[in-house]
């Protein structure tokens, strides 16, 4: 799904600050702001700011980190996925909603 979420991350060189592009229940694409720039294999814990819950830490690990669309990455969160995460998830495929349109 469509959404854009606030986001902080947390990893072993630091922190940073950015927004999903979307969600599914394996992982996500996310726009980051970040120095240095993220690896592939790299673990990381992202900080999603879920509308009507608030903050969920979200351990994942790296899968791609775009060369042409600075801060763009591609992550898979870490098994087992937050059962509150998949909820969310599962309302808004339910729902249809696109909660970057709904704002």
């Amino acid at each position: 799904m469509a959404v854009h979420y606030r986001l902080s991350l947390r990893r072993a060189g630091g922190k940073g600050r950015g927004t999903t592009e979307n969600l599914s229940e394996r992982g996500a694409m996310v726009s980051l702001d970040v120095d240095p720039p993220l690896v592939a294999g790299e673990m990381i814990e992202l900080e999603i700011e879920l509308p009507g819950y608030g903050s969920l830490a979200v351990p994942a690990k790296v899968r791609w980190a775009s060369t042409v669309l600075p801060g763009m990455t591609g992550v898979e969160f870490t098994l087992p996925v937050s059962p509150v995460l998949l909820a969310h998830i599962a309302q808004l495929i339910t729902t249809g909603i696109d909660e970057a349109e709904a704002r």
